[in-house]
């Protein structure tokens, strides 16, 4: 369970019983963290309590989609709220676990970040409210990706290196046929420890089966030029393998459940 997700058990299993007194057994920093959500539920009268507590347990219950936003990459979420008002943006980010809600903030514009209410100005705003502009967030998302609803993590900083070794030998067998001027300059430009595994997929080449090669090819005709970075170059032509390798349909579904999970960008 998340950290977001314990406050918030913890904050309606005291409010449920009026114990706000027990804050006091916490850490101080902890139960201020905790105070004005629960003096907010307990501002609430019993009824109001008992039916948000039951619609709430029945939404959560309907949808897994929360237990995945830690592993969503922050852009994807960013693109979810593009167009709306910087107030409404701001209490959609209120739910979110506190790494993301703060990357997300420093990816939008910054005068949208300007524009936004603090939380203080925030704290005024019904939970009913505040509620429903988080529903609007979970929406938009699924309609981006319907599969979410499972949820996952992926290490993408591991999955990046990954896709940048498959990027090198991808690029420099596109090079292959092109011109040894070509191959070489682009061998030369990596690191020394880089080229290995390129050099000894080259010295196959001539034996790959032809469909293998002219993919590779395609690459150079499809906007890849020598002048770019390396590293994005080199990401690019990993991207454009794998698109290559997994167009099988059932494994392409597959895929396509884990986008919302790797930078909005690649």
């Amino acid at each position: 369970m998340s950290e977001s997700a314990r406050n918030a058990a913890l904050v309606w299993a005291l409010a449920s019983r009026e114990a706000g007194h027990l804050l006091e057994l916490l850490t101080a920093e902890r139960a201020e963290e905790l105070r004005l959500d629960l003096d907010t539920i307990l501002a609430m009268g019993r009824e109001q309590r008992i039916a948000f507590a039951g619609r709430e347990a029945r939404r959560l219950a309907k949808s897994r989609l929360r237990r995945g936003l830690e592993g969503i990459d922050p852009s994807w979420i960013v693109e979810a709220l593009r167009g709306e008002e910087p107030a409404t943006i701001a209490v959609a980010l209120i739910f979110l676990p506190t790494a993301v809600r703060r990357t997300v903030t420093k990816l939008l514009p910054q005068r949208v970040r300007q524009a936004m209410p603090d939380r203080k100005a925030l704290a005024g705003i019904e939970q009913l409210w505040s509620v429903r502009v988080r529903d609007l967030l979970d929406r938009r998302i699924e309609s981006l990706l319907p599969q979410t609803r499972a949820g996952t993590l992926i290490d993408v900083q591991t999955l990046e290196v990954a896709l940048r070794a498959l990027g090198r030998i991808e690029a420099a067998v596109g090079l292959y046929r092109v011109g040894r001027v070509a191959l070489s300059r682009f061998v030369a430009n990596m690191e020394p420890e880089l080229r290995g595994p390129v050099q000894a997929e080259l010295k196959g080449a001539g034996a790959m089966p032809e469909q293998r090669l002219e993919r590779a090819e395609r690459f150079w005709g499809r906007g890849a030029g020598m002048d770019q970075k390396p590293e994005e170059l080199e990401l690019r032509a990993g991207l454009w393998q794998l698109a290559h390798v997994l167009r099988d349909d059932e494994v392409d579904e597959i895929l396509r459940a884990q986008f919302l999970y790797l930078p909005r960008l690649w």
